[in-house]
């Protein structure tokens, strides 16, 4: 029997995600299914009476992806924790009375895990000598989840994202058929063909964009002789449930060195990250390089900020003994900082990682006292037109701060610089200024497409719209055009013929509704 709510109280917890930017109506129930058999049953039950459904991880998304908007029932995947029995050595864990097991293969660095596992969860299950690579920020974000959004982090600069760690998949797809698939057991020739487990052949068409060559996680993954198991990762839960993963693992780095440098002036901080990508193109192993700016540093608490007034920050970590850190030092002193925070073991590393991710805390909560909102952009850049890029998000946030002058901060700049992916955060204390944020955000955007990068370096797309020009629009369809996502929807449609599964998720209902017209 199916453990399932249909109590509001249970529902509730079901309505929104991180971000907050849109609510569910009309859930029927939240069903909490333990195997993928289950999953699959209720798939099939949907497809056969055109029940809506929503699949939803732990609700660390931004972008709206695990709301039902449209009613219908939410598979949650919370009890997907135990995958099918494997000859191998078998690790377990206990949390809030579930029981959480993960096969791994220690010689050939792969582990079998199921969706319900988080990143923070999976990293204390394996064995030490092991590391999984992608590091989310949201480390309480399920692994299913995460490969549905090519989830990224602060060391994809050196790993890549969800994409480059994932061997192959258990699916069911929107129909209760299960896909079992690995790497090169299908490739693509114009189109995808494979069978499912029951026998049953699907021909999928592929969407004819193209996309950009930077970091990118805006669309269905397209591209000509891909992978099945590439179609599945940043789909965004549109075309299948994610119920297992197999995992390519990696020896966990030694001496993993953390340092903050500090600066008195942009253009050094930006000089020393160039100066940092060049060592990592050399002998030196660079995991991450992340930025922040003044406001954000305003934000953020630490003995080291104290009575200081830095202009930008730099975190990164590398790999190395003390004696290897040399393009480290003359990156440093070729570029004036004013301060640097070593840290050389793991209490001191942790304790700037706990700096870093302190930003978006501080920031919640600074929202929350104020009554506030935030409007977050997550564009990526070809590395010829970033500077043009971070000039523009300057020019953005003093345009805001000039048309409703106030106290506080009205927008911050940080993220992934090694990637050329910076996040701009409006901060917003009217709906006047929200809507003008919106406006500056379109116009970023388009900026950001112009210059041949992305609406969206890692956090999806979701449900997300946009107004340009008086007129709203699927997020996407500023990127690829309405006919891109129309492809998105025939892709769908191949896999979801009854148009059941994450409806709303990359393409609205109302152009899902146009497949049959």
């Amino acid at each position: 029997m199916i453990r399932m709510k249909t109590d509001p109280e249970s529902i509730a917890q079901f309505t929104t995600d991180e971000s907050g930017i849109v609510h569910a109506s009309a859930v029927e129930a939240v069903c909490f299914p333990q195997s993928e058999q289950e999953v699959s049953e209720l798939l099939a039950e949907a497809n056969e009476t055109g029940t809506l459904v929503t699949t939803s991880g732990a609700g660390t998304g931004l972008c709206g992806g695990r709301v039902a908007v449209h009613g219908g029932i939410v598979i949650a995947t919370q009890d997907l924790c135990t995958p099918q029995r494997r000859e191998l050595p078998v690790f377990q864990a206990e949390r809030f009375g579930r029981q959480y097991s993960i096969y791994v293969d220690e010689d050939c660095q792969e582990a079998y895990v199921p969706a319900g596992v988080s990143t923070e969860l999976l990293d204390q299950m394996l064995p030490g000598g092991l590391v999984y690579p992608p590091d989310p920020t949201e480390k309480s974000s399920f692994i299913g989840a995460n490969i549905a959004c090519n989830a990224s982090g602060a060391r994809t600069f050196h790993y890549g994202p969800s994409r480059a760690w994932v061997l192959g998949l258990q699916v069911v797809l929107p129909t209760g058929d299960i896909l079992d698939v690995s790497r090169g057991d299908c490739s693509a020739n114009g189109e995808l063909r494979f069978a499912s487990q029951s026998g049953a052949e699907y021909v999928v068409p592929l969407p004819s964009y193209q996309m950009p060559a930077t970091k990118n996680a805006a669309g269905l993954y397209a591209h000509a002789g891909m992978d099945l198991v590439d179609l599945f990762i940043g789909s965004e839960g549109i075309l299948g449930v994610i119920t297992m993963a197999r995992l390519k693992l990696s020896t966990r780095p030694d001496n993993i060195i953390g340092e903050v440098a500090f600066f008195a002036s942009e253009a050094d901080a930006l000089n020393f990250v160039n100066d940092l990508r060049a060592a990592a193109a050399g002998a030196m192993t660079v995991l991450s390089i992340e930025y922040f700016d003044s406001n954000s540093l305003d934000f953020m608490e630490h003995e080291v900020l104290a009575g200081k007034d830095y202009v930008a920050a730099v975190y990164t970590e590398v790999v190395g003994t003390l004696d290897e850190l040399d393009p480290l030092i003359a990156a440093l002193e070729a570029n004036n900082y004013a301060a640097d925070w070593f840290a050389e073991g793991p209490e001191q590393a942790l304790e700037q990682k706990e700096f870093r991710h302190s930003l978006p805390d501080e920031v919640h909560s600074y929202l929350r006292r104020h009554n506030s909102q935030a409007w977050v952009t997550d564009f990526a850049v070809p590395p010829e037109k970033f500077p043009d890029m971070l000039a523009a998000y300057h020019a953005a946030g003093a345009a805001l701060r000039e048309k409703f002058p106030r106290e506080g901060k009205h927008y911050l700049v940080f993220g992934h610089i090694g990637d050329y992916h910076l996040h701009v955060e409006f901060i917003t204390h009217s709906e006047e200024e929200l809507r003008f944020a919106k406006q500056l955000y379109a116009d970023l955007a388009k900026q950001a497409i112009a210059w041949g990068g992305t609406i969206s370096g890692e956090h999806g797309v979701g449900k997300k719209m946009i107004t340009v020009d008086g007129r709203t629009i699927p997020y996407l369809e500023l990127m690829y055009g309405k006919q891109g996502v129309m492809e998105i929807a025939r892709t769908k449609q191949a896999l979801d013929p009854n148009l059941v599964l994450n409806v709303g998720n990359m393409v609205p209902r109302s152009y899902l509704e146009q497949l049959s017209k």
